[in-house]
């Protein structure tokens, strides 16, 4: 769901329960980013064709509904150094992420200094609402995370104009929305 004004956004954030706006976001519409739906098509299932396992895959964040739920980006509007949010639904990539971070850390947690290990404790708090990403994997050699980074990067196609794209895998739809509705309800607190 695009909106066509900073103002139509922050009264939805304002009026609206939060948990019904991000369903509206994540179920309807083109994203702002694309302008057509077969470009959005077309983007969706090239990454679709990476991620098999994927029940679910979503544009989010300022490339679907133009403004940032971002408390650091003040509201800001999708411009051209915006990056392209991606949540994909999968509970077996979740699951295979989380498991070569619990890997790392078996191995390596007290050889790690004090902020890397507050880094990995910030990733398994996301993991424990329900999302991870293999960039946030603290090994920069891991082969799985330079896969995947491959990948997100094979994405930054001329149907984004050529933005980063960022992906995060989500244990189920639920955790999804419960992710955004958190953003939401931060937002509403600003406004």
């Amino acid at each position: 769901m695009t909106y066509p004004s900073l103002n139509l956004f922050l009264q939805d954030i304002a009026q609206k329960d939060p948990g019904e706006l991000v369903h509206s976001w994540l179920s309807s519409g083109i994203p702002h980013a694309f302008s057509s739906s077969d470009d959005c098509r077309e983007f969706l299932g090239q990454i679709q064709s990476d991620w098999p396992d994927s029940e679910y895959i979503i544009v989010a964040g300022t490339a679907n509904w133009r403004f940032s739920l971002n408390p650091k980006k003040d509201f800001s509007e999708y411009h051209e150094k915006s990056d392209v949010d991606v949540v994909v639904i999968s509970p077996k990539d979740f699951n295979e992420t989380w498991e070569r971070l619990r890997g790392l850390h078996r191995k390596r947690w007290y050889s790690w200094p004090k902020h890397l290990r507050d880094s990995v404790m910030r990733t398994g708090a996301n993991v424990y609402c329900g999302f991870v990403s293999p960039k946030h994997i603290p090994d920069k050699a891991n082969q799985y995370r330079f896969n995947f980074l491959t990948k997100c990067n094979s994405y930054s196609t001329q149907l984004v104009d050529h933005r980063d794209v960022n992906m995060m895998f989500f244990k189920s739809l639920e955790d999804a929305r419960d992710y955004y509705v958190r953003g939401v309800r931060l937002a509403k607190q600003r406004i």
